[in-house]
């Protein structure tokens, strides 16, 4: 907890599953503190020795993992509630929840990495949203380092990236059967498994409702092979329906 007991959420602000959190957090309208982490930094590098970015810590307790922690804000916070009363309807979000972290939200990172592994300045600019000047140099200098450590964390491989790609058209197809015309994947209002869906996905849509100042998208060879998908076109409403204003104490 922050000095004046609110929740603080620790973050990359580029990374989609942060995102997912962030979401969370905003579309409750829980007040709380951020601090955006510099990967490879002392503080990011210390977080991940004990597991992975985001992390909140919530009335004294460390949680870590976007499902976790939507998890912990829910029978805190019930309102407006991101799980559904109905038994069946919850079931299912949570699976859908489940599904896109596992099939779509890694995916999405090793799909993105790859593609711009060789533009050293737009990854760096990237890597360093929310971050001071200074921080896209330092990026920049250690970038051949940084990627040798995410290959071995994130298994980057060529091969790797093909199946990624397939697991993605799998997702977005995933979304376009769920909701079926409509405009939601569970029911008839909002849910966790929207929030997942879009928030981990994030990257093919780009939308204008992100809340920290990002570089222009970056040209990506899967990401031109999707782009007329009706499901990239969902994330985009999406964001615009659901993302509304920032949480966080200035």
């Amino acid at each position: 907890m922050s000095g004046n007991g609110a929740p603080v959420l620790w973050q990359y602000s580029f990374s989609n599953f942060n995102e997912k959190a962030r979401w969370a957090l905003d579309y409750k309208g829980i007040r709380h503190e951020r601090h955006s982490l510099l990967p490879g930094g002392p503080k990011a590098m210390a977080f991940s020795r004990k597991g992975t970015l985001p992390v909140l810590d919530l009335d004294g307790e460390r949680i870590m993992d976007s499902t976790v922690i939507i998890d912990a804000l829910e029978k805190r916070f019930p309102e407006p509630p991101l799980f559904p009363s109905d038994s069946a309807e919850r079931a299912k979000a949570l699976e859908l929840e489940d599904f896109f972290d596992e099939q779509a939200g890694h995916d999405t990172r090793r799909v993105y990495f790859w593609e711009q592994r060789d533009d050293r300045r737009g990854m760096s600019e990237f890597l360093a949203i929310d971050q001071p000047a200074g921080a896209r140099a330092f990026l920049r200098a250690g970038m051949p380092v940084a990627w040798a450590y995410i290959v071995r964390r994130y298994d980057f491989s060529e091969e790797e990236y093909q199946r990624s790609r397939d697991r993605l058209v799998a997702a977005l197809d995933r979304i376009e059967s769920e909701r079926n015309g409509g405009e939601y994947l569970v029911g008839d209002r909002f849910t966790v498994a929207d929030l997942a869906a879009a928030a981990l996905l994030y990257p093919l849509a780009w939308p204008d409702e992100l809340q920290y100042t990002y570089p222009e998208p970056p040209r990506s060879d899967f990401g031109e092979s999707v782009a007329s998908h009706p499901a990239v076109g969902w994330i985009r409403d999406t964001y615009r329906r659901h993302r509304g204003e920032s949480a966080e104490i200035a």
